[in-house]
C-alpha cells in the first residue's frame, strides 16, 4: 500500500473519531449533524461549480451522477447515525457502524469492483472486524436495554457508510478527490438544508458546529484521496483504526465500561485492530 495512502487514512481516522465524539457530545445530535454540514457543504459545492464554470474543472456526467448518489448516501448515513446516537451510547453505536462497514466494503470491493486482497491483507481485514466485535459485541445492546430503533439506525448507518465509500471509490477515479468532494458535499449540504427547512430548523452556525463540519468534510477529503490511490477493500478496513480512539474515549472519558473483564476484552480488540491495520498496510 502506498505510504501516501497510509498518511491519508491515518489523518482521516483521527478526524473521523473526533467529529463522532463531538457529535455524540452535542445536546441534540440530530440537529447538530444537520447544521454542521450545511455551511461547509454548500461552500464546497459552490467552489466546484465556480471552478467548472470557469473551465478549471471538467466534470463528466457520470461523475456528477456518482456525486449526487454519494451525496444522498451521506445524508442518509448521517441521519441514521445521529438517530442512533440519540438513543444509545457511543460505545454501542460506533462499533456496530464501523464493524459492518469494513465487512461490507471488502465484499463490495472483491465481488463487484474486481479488487484483490494480496498477501496477508485478507487476514488483516478479518482481524479488524474481529477486533471491532471484541471491543463491543453488537448483540450486547439488546441485553442492556438499548432501544431497537437505535440499534436498527446503527445497522443502517453501517450499510450506508460502506455503500457510500464504494460510490466514492468510483467517483474519485472518474473526477479526482477535490472535484468529487465538492459535488458530493454540495449535494449533501443542499439536501440537509431542505431537511432543516422542512423540520423547522433555522439555518445557523456556530464555531463549534463549523469545526465539526470541517472535520467531517476534511476527513472525507482524506478518504477520497486514499481511495484515488488504493482499493476500497484496503482503505475502508484500515480507516476503522478510528474505533480505537472512539472506544478509548467511551472507556475512559464517558466511563462506559463495567469491570476488568470488559476492559481486558476491549484491550484485546484494540490490539487486533492495530495488528489488522499493520497487515493491510504491509500487504
Amino acid at each position: 500500500m502506498p505510504i501516501v495512502a497510509l498518511l491519508f487514512v491515518a489523518g482521516s481516522a483521527v478526524a473521523h473519531a473526533t467529529w463522532n465524539i463531538r457529535l455524540k457530545g452535542a445536546d441534540d445530535p440530530e440537529r447538530a449533524a444537520n447544521l454542521a454540514v450545511i455551511t461547509p457543504g454548500l461552500a464546497a459545492g459552490a467552489v466546484v461549480v465556480g471552478a467548472s464554470a470557469a473551465g478549471l474543472v471538467q466534470l463528466a456526467p457520470v461523475a456528477v451522477a456518482l456525486g449526487v448518489a454519494a451525496g444522498a448516501a451521506e445524508l442518509a448515513y448521517f441521519m441514521s447515525l445521529a438517530r442512533a446516537y440519540s438513543g444509545a451510547p457511543i460505545s454501542v453505536v460506533y462499533p456496530i457502524v464501523r464493524g459492518l462497514n469494513p465487512l461490507i466494503a471488502v465484499a463490495i470491493g472483491t465481488l463487484l469492483l474486481d479488487e484483490r486482497l494480496v498477501g496477508a491483507q485478507l487476514w488483516g481485514a478479518l482481524s479488524i472486524v474481529g477486533g471491532l466485535i471484541a471491543l463491543r459485541p453488537p448483540w450486547r445492546g439488546l441485553r442492556e436495554g438499548v432501544p431497537i430503533r437505535a440499534l436498527l439506525s446503527a445497522l443502517a448507518a453501517g450499510v450506508l457508510s460502506a455503500g457510500g465509500s464504494a460510490i466514492e471509490r468510483l467517483g474519485v477515479l472518474e473526477a479526482g478527490p477535490l472535484p468529487f468532494l465538492g459535488v458530493t458535499w454540495g449535494v449533501t449540504g443542499l439536501l440537509y438544508l431542505l431537511v432543516a427547512r422542512r423540520s423547522g430548523i433555522a439555518w445557523t452556525t456556530t464555531p463549534s458546529l463549523a469545526t465539526t463540519g470541517s472535520l467531517i468534510i476534511g476527513g472525507h477529503l482524506l478518504v477520497m484521496a486514499a481511495l484515488a490511490v488504493a482499493p476500497l477493500s484496503v482503505v475502508v478496513p484500515l480507516r476503522e483504526s478510528a474505533i480505537v480512539l472512539v472506544s478509548g474515549w467511551g472507556l475512559l472519558r464517558a466511563r462506559e465500561a463495567s469491570g476488568s473483564a470488559e476492559i481486558a476484552l476491549r484491550a484485546i480488540g484494540a490490539v487486533a485492530i492495530v495488528c489488522g491495520a499493520v497487515l493491510i498496510a504491509l500487504g
